[in-house]
C-alpha cells in the first residue's frame, strides 16, 4: 500500500506541474511593434511574423520545408534547415462522401482571443479595442460554413486588452465552447508583417495568406501538428497559395484543452479586410476535406473533387507520442522530487534502493502468508 501510496503522490505532483504549466499564459506572445525576420543558413529569409519568436521554435513553409530556430537577437532570428515533410505533399486525398440527410450538421467553433485587431486599409487603423474588425472576419468564415451545412456558434466575447493575460481571459470562452462539443474550434486572429509576406492573389481576387500556429507547450502537440498539416495539405489541393505555413511555437495557444483547436493568423495589418474575409471563405471550403463527415450540403456546395484527407481523430492518432511525453515528463519529474528531498543523487538513489527493497519485499511477503 505504501508503494502505492508513494506512486500516486509523485503522479500528483507530476501531473500538477504540467497542468499548472498548461495554464501558464502566453507571456508577450506578440511584439509590441514591428516583426521579426527569420534568415536561413543562407542569408534567405525563411519567415516575417511580428509574433515572438525563441530558439526550438519551428516553421514548416509553403513549400513544406522544416526549419529549427536556433537564435534570436532582436529583430533577428537564424534558422536551421531541418527537413522537407513529405507527408504534407503526399497526403493522401479523396472525394468526402455525401452524408444521410438525416445526420445531424457538425458544430464548428469559433472565437478570437485578440478581439482589437483590425486591417489598416479597411478600418483605419491595426487595433479597436472592443469592437476589431477580426470580428467580422470570423463572420465571414461563419458564413461559408453555414453555407456548407456546418453548425457554426462564433463568439465575440471580448478579451481586451491586448495583453499577455488576454490567452487566460480567452480560455474561459473556449471552455464554454467545449461543452458546445464542437468538431474543431478556430482562434481567428491577423499577423503584424509587410504586406508582401501575406499578399496573395487566388482566383484572380486578392486574398491574405494564412498562418496555422501550434502551441509546443501542451501535451497534444503531436495530435494537433497532425492536424495543422492536414489542413495545408487540404488547402494546398484546392488553393495552393493559400496557407503560407505552420509555426510551431512556445506558447499553448488554449489547444492542451481540444487537439483540434487552431490559431488562423489571416493576414497582417496592411492587408484590406475584404482580401481576409475572401480568405477565411477559402479556408471554410477545405473543411469538408479535414474533417470526417461531410454535411448535407459540402458535396454540392463545394463543388466536385474535394480532396478528404484522412481525418484526425484524436483518440488513435499520435496519443501514443503524447502519452510518451507525459510518461518521460512523470519520469523526470519524480527524480527531480527525489533529488531536492534528498539533497544529492547518491542519497536519492539509495533511498530508491531502499524502498522498492523493503516495499517490494512486504508485497512478496504478504503474498507468501496468504497462500
Amino acid at each position: 500500500m505504501r508503494l502505492i501510496a508513494f506512486l500516486i503522490a509523485l503522479l500528483f505532483i507530476c501531473g500538477s506541474s504540467i497542468s499548472a504549466a498548461n495554464f501558464i499564459p502566453n507571456a508577450s506572445d506578440e511584439l509590441d511593434s514591428g516583426y521579426i525576420t527569420v534568415v536561413d543558413e543562407s542569408g534567405d529569409i525563411v519567415m516575417q511574423t511580428g509574433l515572438t519568436i525563441r530558439p526550438g521554435d519551428q516553421y514548416i513553409s509553403e513549400d513544406n520545408r522544416l526549419y529549427e530556430i536556433t537564435a534570436v537577437e532582436g529583430l533577428l532570428a537564424s534558422a536551421r534547415f531541418v527537413r522537407n515533410e513529405a507527408d504534407i505533399a503526399m497526403e493522401t486525398v479523396a472525394i468526402p462522401a455525401q452524408t444521410p440527410t438525416d445526420t445531424p450538421p457538425q458544430l464548428i467553433a469559433v472565437y478570437h482571443t485578440h478581439t482589437d485587431e483590425s486591417y489598416i486599409p479597411t478600418d483605419g487603423s491595426s487595433t479597436m479595442p472592443g469592437k476589431g474588425t477580426i470580428m467580422l472576419v470570423g463572420d465571414a468564415f461563419q458564413k461559408r460554413l453555414e453555407e456548407l451545412g456546418y453548425q457554426v456558434t462564433h463568439s465575440k466575447t471580448l478579451h481586451d486588452p491586448h495583453d499577455a493575460n488576454a490567452y487566460q481571459r480567452s480560455r474561459r470562452t473556449f471552455m464554454k465552447l467545449l461543452n458546445e462539443q464542437p468538431v474543431a474550434l478556430f482562434d481567428i486572429h491577423r499577423d503584424s508583417a509587410p504586406l508582401k509576406v501575406y499578399s496573395t492573389t487566388i482566383n484572380g481576387q486578392p486574398a491574405a495568406k494564412l498562418l496555422l500556429v501550434v502551441g509546443r507547450q501542451n501535451q497534444n502537440r503531436a495530435t494537433t501538428l497532425n492536424y495543422a498539416k492536414k489542413i495545408k495539405a487540404a488547402t494546398d489541393a484546392k488553393y495552393r497559395g493559400l496557407v503560407r505555413g505552420i509555426f510551431i511555437a512556445h506558447g499553448n495557444y488554449n489547444q492542451d484543452l481540444n487537439p483540434r483547436a487552431m490559431l488562423v493568423e489571416v493576414g497582417t495589418q496592411y492587408n484590406s479586410r475584404e482580401a481576409a474575409e475572401y480568405s477565411v471563405a477559402l479556408l471554410a471550403d477545405a473543411v469538408p476535406s479535414f474533417l470526417k463527415v461531410a454535411t448535407k450540403n459540402s458535396a454540392s456546395a463545394a463543388g466536385p473533387a474535394d480532396p478528404e484527407v484522412s481525418d484526425v481523430t484524436p483518440a488513435e492518432e499520435s496519443y501514443g507520442s503524447d502519452m510518451l511525453y507525459i510518461i518521460g515528463a512523470l519520469i523526470i519529474g519524480s527524480l527531480g522530487y527525489l533529488y531536492l528531498s534528498t539533497g544529492s543523487w547518491s542519497e536519492a538513489k539509495n533511498k530508491l534502493n531502499n524502498f522498492f527493497k523493503y516495499e517490494f519485499r512486504d508485497i512478496w511477503g504478504s503474498r507468501r502468508k496468504r497462500k
